[in-house]
């Protein structure tokens, strides 16, 4: 496996060009081959916007997820971690900040620079535990105080993980525990396969506890708590979070899937 890891680039076994530490001069280098001078000035600018492209969104990613999980946090603490206020803030700060910080630090170059990949790798995973230990402390509080509501009003009408919100953010949780799984042994053993399942693992809960934290905007402690046009600004920052989020993972792994395939069906 490369030592070296491009900005954006999945530290795979897939030999592609992003397992040269010099992007621009790895293009460069095989246009000269070629002696395709025109292609390269073409390749080199249509490069250097996708880098930039990535690169912004990344930085989107860090400011919306920040800013998304400090006005949440802040909300919660306000409201001294009481009833749901406990739930959503050990939910926020798991599957919203830990688990899209998880998924952006793994292609920084600029981290990967100061760290190196092995620490960088680190990180990742530290990250993803804590995504995922902050997250059971939040689903377990709000399944507690339903459990309680129960046991005092057995007439009461208390649904788990029945709506939108509930069945989305358990489906993420185990799809993050299958990451969790998944991503633990590749410190041991060199997988192609078992890579690829725990990028899908992690891309998918992601995406499922996004969707269950736009759900919970809805909800009635949402609406008590923000006015409604600050209800639509979540709801749009938390979408955009989650596409500059995923932007360039899912690309790469859409990538190598068919790479996979072709070279499958190829043979």
């Amino acid at each position: 496996m490369a030592g070296n890891v491009l900005e954006g680039c999945s530290s795979s076994e897939f030999p592609d060009a992003c397992e040269s530490s010099n992007f621009l001069e790895y293009v460069r280098l095989e246009l000269k081959d070629h002696g395709d001078n025109g292609s390269q000035a073409y390749a080199t600018l249509d490069i250097s916007s996708a880098g930039f492209y990535f690169g912004f969104c990344a930085l989107v990613s860090h400011i919306l997820l920040s800013s998304i999980t400090a006005v949440v946090v802040y909300k919660c603490v306000s409201l001294k971690m009481e009833h749901t206020a406990g739930h959503a803030f050990y939910c926020t700060v798991a599957f919203v900040f830990c688990l899209g910080e998880a998924l952006l630090v793994r292609h920084s170059s600029v981290l990967e620079s100061y760290l190196g990949i092995f620490n960088l790798d680190l990180l990742h995973s530290a990250f993803g535990l804590l995504a995922f230990a902050v997250g059971v402390i939040g689903v377990g509080i709000k399944t507690w105080q339903k459990l309680e509501r129960k046991r005092e009003d057995p007439n009461a009408s208390v649904r788990h993980f029945r709506s939108n919100h509930g069945f989305s953010g358990i489906i993420g949780c185990v799809l993050l525990l299958c990451a969790v799984l998944s991503g633990l042994p590749l410190y041991f053993i060199s997988s192609k396969a078992l890579k690829l399942i725990h990028r899908f693992f992690a891309l998918s809960s992601f995406l499922s506890l996004m969707i269950s934290q736009m759900y919970s905007y809805n909800t009635g402690f949402a609406r008590r708590q923000w006015k409604a046009h600050h209800v639509r600004l979540f709801k749009l920052f938390t979408f955009i979070a989650t596409v500059t989020t995923i932007n360039y993972e899912l690309r790469r792994f859409s990538k190598e899937i068919v790479t996979l395939l072709w070279d499958q069906f190829s043979d």
